[in-house]
């Protein structure tokens, strides 16, 4: 219900459609994701079908009335009198009620009702599932928007390495392999540009396709790579996954409802008291032969009937058997599902764990690694500048430098990733 709730207030607060050059942050490709993504729009109507299923198990409780009417006409030979023949129209209105049947329906109920919480559960998990997918594929276009820079930086370097390879070969200072080296490098660097500038229209599409939406080429995101993440200790983690995961509370919620099936089939063991009564509404004549030539005739009369019934099952060939059996056997394997999901969330929460430290370590590298690379670039390029350096020194060093801030782009996308992966695991898919 919390969820339904929040999506049905997002539909009439999310902003407009999305066009080009719209700037869009994570919190509003996740709104969007969740008034717009079918899975999402899917997994409601489970939840709406669901609460269905309640109504139908609880109708036993209130009355059932039933109306008819029609005409008949009934020929019956013989008789002291002749032929007896009745023409009538009758409408009928019955009302039956059950009374007592020792659990069944009770049961019944419970578990619809359960089998409810558990498709609630559903749609919160589909939700973090969602928001999951959004979170990577927007971390995934900011990955490649940052690694477009560099790209662009990198051919602005080489095409200027060129220019002075090209000015020291006229005057005469340096060989035409120089030159013949950054023409190299400079293609190089434009077809790094051209993979790049594809690589952030992919990863576009694809954020466009984990909102549920059309895709819209040239929109701008906000950047939070650089947006430190409150995370909790391991064992915090650990508990509030297995105390607040979707998942964890549907399989609990499917045990109660197996639960439930199972006393309702036990149920059937027992009898059911029921009271039922109908009024009958006629009109007609009824014709009863003759006698000494005079028409034997009446009118059909109203009537009614009421009583209380008792129904006693004695044997069913094994049928109330099986269910009980089947039942208790679904109730068994939902608890083993249960007890082994418990261990699948372990497992992904110190695996999430582990990759992030992994990677809040590897960002303090790597901002070292670009600082001392760029540096390291720094100085070739002046060496080269001032004619004691070769073309190679300056070309290994842009290399380095290229592959330390493309590396540091992948600590940081891989820190915000685990982060995000973390916080699914423990139910928190939208932090």
């Amino acid at each position: 219900m919390r969820v339904a709730f929040v999506i049905l207030l997002l539909s009439f607060l999310v902003p407009g459609p999305v066009r080009a050059g719209t700037v869009l942050t994570l919190n509003d490709c996740m709104d969007r994701a969740l008034v717009n993504h079918p899975a999402i729009r899917s997994a409601r109507e489970n939840m709406n079908a669901g609460k269905g299923r309640v109504l139908q198990a609880s109708s036993p409780y209130l009355p059932q009335i039933t109306a008819s009417t029609g005409y008949s006409e009934n020929h019956a030979q013989g008789g002291a009198f002749g032929e007896n023949i009745t023409k009538s129209y009758t409408t009928t209105l019955s009302v039956n009620q059950v009374l007592y049947d020792f659990g069944r329906t009770g049961n019944a109920l419970d578990s619809a009702q359960f089998g409810t919480q558990a498709a609630e559960m559903d749609v919160d998990r589909v939700v973090q599932e969602v928001l999951l997918n959004v979170k990577q594929a927007y971390y995934a276009l900011l990955q490649a928007k940052k690694l477009l820079g560099v790209a662009q930086k990198t051919l602005e370097q080489t095409e200027s390495h060129l220019k002075q390879s090209e000015a020291f070969f006229r005057a005469g200072s340096r060989p035409k392999f120089d030159v013949t080296r950054a023409t190299v490098d400079v293609n190089n660097a434009r077809l790094g540009l051209i993979n790049a500038k594809n690589t952030v229209r992919v990863n576009t599409i694809a954020l466009f396709n984990a909102m549920g939406l059309d895709p819209v080429r040239d929109v701008e995101i906000e950047d939070i790579f650089s947006k430190p993440a409150t995370l909790p200790s391991l064992d915090q983690a650990q508990s509030e996954a297995l105390t607040n995961r979707p998942e964890m509370l549907k399989a609990e919620s499917d045990i109660s409802a197996a639960r439930s099936r199972l006393k309702a089939a036990q149920a059937n063991y027992l009898p059911t008291l029921s009271a039922n009564g109908a009024y009958n509404w006629a009109h007609g004549t009824q014709q009863m032969g003759s006698f000494n030539g005079v028409p034997l005739q009446g009118d059909v009369q109203d009537s009614w009937n009421a009583g209380v019934m008792l129904s006693i099952p004695l044997f069913e060939g094994g049928l109330t058997r099986g269910r009980v059996g089947e039942a208790r056997a679904n109730e068994l394997a939902l608890e083993a599902q249960r007890d082994s999901l418990r261990q699948s969330v372990l497992l992904e929460i110190n695996r999430a764990y582990a990759d992030l430290e992994s990677a809040a370590a590897r960002i303090e590298v790597m901002d070292s690694s670009v600082k001392s690379a760029l540096e390291s670039l720094g100085l070739a390029e002046g060496r080269y500048k001032a004619g004691v350096g070769p073309s190679l020194e300056v070309t290994d060093a842009r290399v380095a430098s290229m592959k330390a801030e493309t590396d540091q782009v992948q600590a940081l996308y891989d820190y915000q990733l685990a982060a995000a992966r973390l916080f699914k695991a423990m139910g928190r898919g939208g932090q």
